[in-house]
């Protein structure tokens, strides 16, 4: 299968689970294949916004047509006979209505694009993307509880670092509980250190452990800590990964609040 397909697949998630696993990790070293994936999102995205505007397009087609029906004179009988009346052309009626629409349209656009510039910060957009960690029962024997485990449940985030600081094994379960007690905290720059240990170590024990999970609240830590560039990688290799788990909490519309958040800088 060409990989341009393979891609294709990958995003409408009808690539089969083995060979959506084998592009993730070809994703992960491979720079022109991540380079390929971007220019195809890209596409697939501007093609559902063209089918969007030919939606508009038909409504609007289908709105003049009804306004045409509606003009005085249309219903009249064919034997009746003509009369000079003064008036407008209608055939100009429709490009009026256009530049109406249009115009209607853009000011509508710059009212929501200032609205947005105006309210996009990013205390907001950090609130608005924040999920409650919650700890599973049971994620397997690689994983299993920690000290930290209850400290965590019970929201007391100061006594798990603590704890952390001076346990003498630090696995990857303490560090990534460490980090999400550091982001509750609001330190982001702590929990950021201490996602970098997760993943340090994850690399050194060859087991992935809490990883798509990290994704995402170091993305949120980045983004809090105003670190945007960092946030907004992070964020899009989640939406551009259709089997991450957190991959239905990012939004086109997040990507652009973050690119506004850029501007902004």
């Amino acid at each position: 299968m060409e990989q341009l397909e393979r891609i294709d697949r990958y995003l409408d998630r009808t690539l089969p689970v083995d060979e959506a696993d084998n592009l993730e990790q070809m994703l992960q070293i491979d720079f022109e294949l991540q380079s390929l994936l971007d220019r195809v999102t890209i596409v697939k995205d501007a093609v559902r916004s063209a089918g969007l505007r030919n939606q508009v397009r038909d409504l609007h087609f289908q709105f003049m047509h009804e306004l045409d029906l509606d003009q005085p004179g249309d219903d009249m009988p064919e034997s009746a006979p003509e009369k000079a009346i003064v008036r407008p052309l209608w055939y100009q009626q429709p490009v009026r209505w256009t530049a109406r629409i249009a115009a209607s349209g853009l000011l509508l656009l710059l009212g929501y694009g200032t609205f947005q510039y105006a309210t996009t910060n990013v205390g907001t957009l950090y609130s608005a993307k924040f999920i409650q960690y919650e700890l599973p029962n049971t994620r397997g024997t690689e994983e299993a509880k920690t000290p930290l485990d209850a400290l965590y449940q019970e929201g007391n985030y100061d006594a798990v670092i603590e704890r952390f600081m001076t346990s003498p094994t630090q696995s990857q379960r303490d560090q990534f509980l460490t980090a999400m007690a550091y982001l509750q905290k609001e330190q982001y720059g702590q929990a950021i250190e201490r996602f970098d240990a997760l993943r340090a170590l994850n690399g050194r024990t060859n087991r992935q452990l809490f990883e798509q999970e990290s994704d995402y609240y170091m993305a949120l830590a980045y983004l809090g800590d105003e670190r945007i560039d960092e946030a907004y990688s992070l964020f899009k290799k989640i939406k551009n990964t259709p089997r991450h788990l957190y991959n239905q909490n990012v939004t086109e519309q997040d990507l652009w609040k973050l690119n506004l958040l850029r501007w902004k800088k």
